[in-house]
């Protein structure tokens, strides 16, 4: 559900579908410094019906138009969460209880 047109008005959240795993929340706006460009920052990623924990000054992305600024926040997006670290595996099998 990726959009690319120009938000109506100040404030326009949407979601994308990065991949087939993971859903991230976006919100775009005009940039408050210089009103022709435009801001998109993540608010919210969910990965395999799992939520990731991102901070949001990590993820703004700035441009031009609405589709580079949004292409810049989900680079910075796809960046944070190749560089997390995975949970550790559990083991599939207990110890044996002993007396």
């Amino acid at each position: 559900m990726k959009t690319t047109e120009v938000p109506s008005g100040p404030v326009a959240p949407g979601l994308v579908q990065m991949d087939e795993r993971t859903l991230v929340s976006v919100r775009l706006s005009r940039s408050a410094g210089t009103p022709t460009s435009f801001r998109a920052v993540a608010l919210a990623v969910l990965r395999d019906n799992h939520r990731v924990r991102l901070a949001s000054s990590n993820t703004v992305g700035f441009g031009p138009d609405p589709g580079s600024a949004m292409e810049a926040c989900l680079g910075r997006v796809k960046d944070t969460l190749s560089r997390r670290k995975r949970p550790p595996v559990r083991p599939t099998r207990r110890p044996e209880a002993s007396l």
